[in-house]
């Protein structure tokens, strides 16, 4: 049985982590199959938004898989550059992560890379790693910037849950909702997102990052060129005649 199941239907790709029985752990052979499962939605055309999900009803990702570091598997060996660099990884395409149930370590860390976050009433979500001697590799930089410094000084040196209402006065997550209506919520998002121009959606991504990163004057210069070319585009033309003519536009990502 695989561990990550991946499907695509009308331009959204849904990545399943497929082991419900250890909470969707990190283990080794999962987190190969979440990479390969990865790297076929950023190389596939008929998907051009994803969605994260766990399998069951109890987990999201309990994170990294500690049976498998006790017993020295090769979980337990210490990050590498790429995972330090995880939460920096952009796949090319808007990602939402549907959190079902618990989300904690590198499986709340998952969730902290993606553009937006769901989540049903029955999910908490934790960066639990200062209780068993370590330190989140991506989700000490990521946090912050999501939740503002005191929030997240409090989730990451307290090691302590957020349950889902918490996780939304925060804002780390955009909706609540029922477990049974969270798949469902997560793909009329996504196909909301997909009906939208593509190169539109791909610029304003790359915005968006710049201007967190960089101070907005400067991130305003760098982003000019973008700004032009979208403008300047031929889908530019069709939205403004699909809207003149009460049509669905027919985006040509060009």
């Amino acid at each position: 049985m695989p561990y990550v199941l991946y499907e695509v239907q009308d331009q959204v790709a849904v990545i399943t982590l497929n082991r419900p029985e250890r909470m969707n752990a990190l283990g080794s052979e999962l987190n190969a199959e979440l990479r390969d499962a990865e790297a076929r939605f950023a190389a596939d055309d008929e998907a051009r938004i994803g969605i994260y999900i766990g399998a069951g009803d109890r987990a999201f990702c309990a994170g990294r898989d500690l049976k498998e570091v006790a017993s020295g598997g090769a979980a337990s060996t210490p990050p590498t550059a790429a995972t330090f660099e995880r939460g920096a990884v952009d796949l090319g395409k808007p990602m939402i992560a549907a959190i079902n149930g618990a989300a904690y370590g590198g499986g709340l860390e998952n969730a902290l890379a993606c553009d937006i976050r769901i989540c049903s009433e029955n999910a908490t979500m934790a960066l639990a790693e200062v209780k068993v001697g370590l330190c989140p590799p991506s989700g000490s930089f990521a946090l912050p910037r999501l939740v503002g410094l005191s929030n997240a000084m409090w989730l990451l040196l307290s090691g302590e849950p957020v349950d889902a209402q918490d996780a939304y006065r925060m804002g780390l997550v955009t909706r609540v909702v029922p477990q049974a209506d969270l798949l469902n919520t997560a793909r009329q998002m996504a196909t909301t997102i997909a009906g939208n121009a593509p190169l539109a959606i791909s610029a304003t991504r790359k915005l968006a990052t710049l201007g967190l990163e960089l101070p907005q004057d400067y991130a305003r210069r760098m982003g000019a060129s973008l700004v032009a070319s979208v403008w300047g585009s031929e889908d530019a033309v069709e939205g403004a005649k699909a809207f003149a003519e009460k049509r669905p536009p027919q985006w040509q990502s060009r």
